[in-house]
């Protein structure tokens, strides 16, 4: 085992990972290898580093950080860092180490470090769940609206389409999430009896629709109640949805 830590510290403002970076220099065991203000510069950080230990600030100027822990590919201990109290049913769905509300005290973040160090010392692995198994319908994701986050239910989605390096989510109440997400990534996730890939930019929940149009070229037009616009099926997607869905 080595002797120290690898941690890295992820907060979009700095005066807080100054306190925490000096806060944790008390600990032995820890150490500090790098701090990332953003997304990308956090996930850059940590493909490179791969860090032991990530304290992770929820909302990183809108992008949440179970997004970057969708982007990982090996499981690292986390501790949350967030100003939300409620955060606390997400970071043990999540079985993060532990989670701490701002502004963190010496004693509550003692705590969280002899959590880390008898996971470490006993050569236990995070046990998070899986960030690729599949969701259920019920399954509770945290989205951020407005710059406000939110728990919301996977079933409450009511259609996604690929943004750029995001993904929009939008929701049935006719909320907009954007998430750095790729389509790719939402499919793999989605549960299989409620979502369906329809073009290459667009997932849509088969519970809202209200009805499919056959167009031309093999191609097709799919409506969802209360959404105005039509969505295009492009005719891969509608050939394996006849083909799946078709008596």
């Amino acid at each position: 085992m080595k002797d120290t830590i690898k941690t890295v510290l992820v907060d979009d403002v700095e005066t807080m990972r100054m306190v925490l970076k000096k806060l944790l220099s008390t600990f032995d065991k820890i150490n500090v290898i790098g701090e990332a203000s953003d997304f990308e510069q956090a996930l850059q950080l940590i493909d490179d580093e791969r860090p032991d230990l990530l304290f992770l600030d929820v909302d990183l100027n809108g992008i949440t950080s179970i997004d970057l822990l969708g982007k990982i590919n090996y499981k690292p201990m986390v501790i949350f860092i967030t100003s939300h109290s409620d955060f606390a049913i997400k970071a043990f769905e999540l079985n993060a180490i532990d989670y701490l509300l701002k502004p963190i005290s010496l004693d509550r973040l003692t705590r969280a470090i002899e959590k880390v160090t008898n996971k470490w010392e006993n050569n236990e692995t995070w046990d998070e769940e899986d960030v690729n198994v599949k969701f259920t319908p019920e399954h509770i994701i945290l989205l951020n609206f407005d710059s406000k986050l939110s728990f919301v239910n996977v079933s409450e989605i009511n259609y996604i389409e690929a943004y750029g390096n995001y993904t929009k989510v939008y929701l049935k109440d006719g909320r907009l999430s954007v998430t750095y997400n790729s389509i790719k990534n939402w499919d793999t996730r989605l549960p299989d009896e409620l979502f369906i890939q329809i073009h290459r930019s667009t997932i849509i929940n088969l519970s809202n629709v209200s009805r499919i149009e056959k167009w031309a070229n093999d191609t097709g037009r799919l409506y969802l109640n209360n959404v105005n616009k039509p969505f295009e099926i492009s005719r891969s997607y509608f050939f394996q949805i006849k083909k799946k869905y078709k008596m």
